[in-house]
Order: structure tokens, then C-alpha cells, then sequence
């Protein structure tokens, strides 16, 4: 991937767009069914399954196969807004493109084409990918920061410094290591109090 399509793109993202994944996992040759199909956010790297259960509080994506091309559900890619980018419905999931697609031809003369690579899109789509999304908008001066999202937990925990910023989060910068204990984070969100009736 060329350095100037991610300028500005914080590591989990560069990772995310440049790994390849379903590949043998080094770290489990021996087991079966080791091919990489997870992504740490806050690690940067691609799990094969054996590499579970993962690091409660990191988040771990699960990347999946559509049309011989990496996709990622849309709701699991939390960190990124990927509105604009052309999505498709998988197994009652709507997912997205990690990487621009190439076996379809390009034209900078269709009706509505992809503002990175130019390939024809359905009209209300900007993009066919993260990839293209992410080139496109890191060309532009602070137009991917727009699209980079910060855990809400994260950033009401973040203490206020002394000089008024707040901590970067960890996803956006090398992320604590993915050694010791491994286990998927859960997404079971609190059941929610009833007010008393009167």
C-alpha cells in the first residue's frame, strides 16, 4: 500500500487495510483451522481463531470473505464512519470492502464513480471501500480525522491534562501488547432500570 493512501490514518487503520488476511497463522502452524480471520484494534495485528479468547478490554474484528474480497461488518467497525462507502447485505449483515476492488473496469465517465478509483458505483455511494474512503479523505487537510471515531468510554475516562488536551486513544497510536491472557471482548450491553411506578 502506497504510504501517501493512509497519511494521517492512525496504526490500527494502516493495519487493518494492509494485512493479509485468512493466511496460516506463525504463532498456531500446527492446528487446524488456523487461517487469520481476526483483527486487534488495539494490537494492530491479525488472530487466527487459536489466538482467542483475546484481551478483555481490546477490540476484535472479525473479517469475513465476500466475492473473493476482505469485508468487515459495518456495526463491528466501531472507530470508523463508513458512511459514503457502498455496502452490501451478507447473511442478513451489512458489511463493506476493506480494499478497492479491481476485476470490474474503472471510468471516470460513469454516472457515479468512486471519488478514489473511480469504479462505478450505485448512486448515494461515494466510495467502493474503506481503503478508497480512507485514501481519499487522507489527501484532504483533516478530512480523515472527521471520520475517525474515539471509544466513548475511553474518552470520558481520559483525565483532563494540565494543558487542556485530552489522552490520545489507545487504538490510535501502538496499543498495548497483545501477550498473557486472551479473551474476546463481550458486547452485551447493560439491561436498562425501569423508573418506579407511582
Amino acid at each position: 500500500m502506497r504510504p501517501a493512501a493512509v497519511r494521517g490514518a492512525p496504526q490500527w487503520l494502516r493495519g487493518l487495510l494492509s494485512e493479509e488476511f485468512f493466511d496460516a497463522c506463525a504463532a498456531h502452524p500446527g492446528e487446524r483451522k488456523n487461517d487469520k480471520n481476526l483483527f486487534c484494534v488495539d494490537c494492530a495485528t491479525a488472530l487466527c481463531r487459536h489466538c482467542l479468547p483475546h484481551e478483555p478490554a481490546h477490540d476484535v474484528l472479525q473479517i469475513w470473505k465476500y466475492a473473493s474480497c476482505f469485508v468487515v461488518r459495518v456495526d463491528d467497525l466501531r472507530l470508523f464512519d463508513c458512511a459514503g462507502i457502498q455496502s452490501h447485505a451478507v447473511s442478513d449483515h451489512e458489511v463493506v470492502f476493506l480494499n478497492e476492488r479491481t476485476a470490474r473496469k474503472r471510468s471516470a465517465s460513469a454516472e457515479n464513480p468512486c471519488a478514489a478509483c473511480a469504479r462505478p458505483l450505485a448512486s448515494g455511494h461515494d466510495y467502493c471501500s474503506l481503503f478508497c474512503k480512507v485514501k481519499h479523505l487522507g489527501e484532504s487537510e483533516h478530512g480523515l480525522r472527521r471520520a475517525l471515531r474515539v471509544r466513548r468510554q475511553e474518552e470520558a475516562a481520559a483525565p483532563e491534562p494540565q494543558g487542556g488536551k485530552r489522552r490520545s486513544s489507545p487504538a490510535s497510536d501502538a496499543g498495548p501488547s497483545c501477550g498473557g491472557s486472551l479473551r474476546k471482548r463481550s458486547r452485551k450491553q447493560p439491561e436498562p432500570e425501569r423508573a418506579p411506578f407511582c
